[in-house]
């Protein structure tokens, strides 16, 4: 069976949602603790030609996420996922999380896909107009078609784990 062209894309929403839970569990410790609005991006030392690199680095990924978020978080179509979360860490989480899934040499620090988005009901409609969005915002910032189909290559597989309805 041939995959959508907008499948890969689609996971995106995944790594989103996955940061917008407001506290983490600490590992194997079995207790919340807080994690900062900033991204902990210090350790961020992406080899040449990593597709961290490709993708900008912590400048552009910011950059791509914060516009990603606000618009999102806005759109009646895609914000009941996003009522009262905290965007600055939600965005500072998905900095992380795409920093440490491209070569940057970041620790991701948020919870699983699985458990951030547990009883969200996120649509498959929610999700690829996040998608949209995404793209949107890579394109804006000029990132290179190989680049952004990577990325979302590797973000889709954490579509299953996001969409329940």
């Amino acid at each position: 069976m041939a995959r959508p062209n907008n499948m890969p894309a689609a996971a995106f929403l995944a790594a989103i949602l996955a940061a917008s839970c407001n506290m983490c569990f600490a590992a194997g410790a079995g207790e919340r603790v807080d994690v900062s609005t900033s991204p902990n991006t210090s350790a961020a030392h992406p080899a040449p030609g990593s597709l961290y690199a490709r993708l900008g680095g912590t400048p552009t990924v910011t950059a791509i996420v914060n516009e990603t978020i606000d618009k999102v978080a806005a759109d009646p179509r895609t914000n009941q996922s996003f009522d009262k979360v905290d965007l600055k860490r939600v965005k500072a989480l998905l900095v992380e999380q795409i920093c440490s899934l491209t070569g940057g040499g970041c620790a991701y620090t948020g919870d699983s896909m699985k458990e951030v988005h547990a009883g969200h009901k996120i649509s498959n409609a929610e999700f690829y107009q996040l998608v949209e969005v995404l793209r949107d915002a890579m394109r804006h910032y000029d990132v290179p078609l190989g680049a952004r189909n990577e990325l979302l290559e590797i973000l889709a597989p954490m579509k299953r784990d996001v969409v329940e309805r």
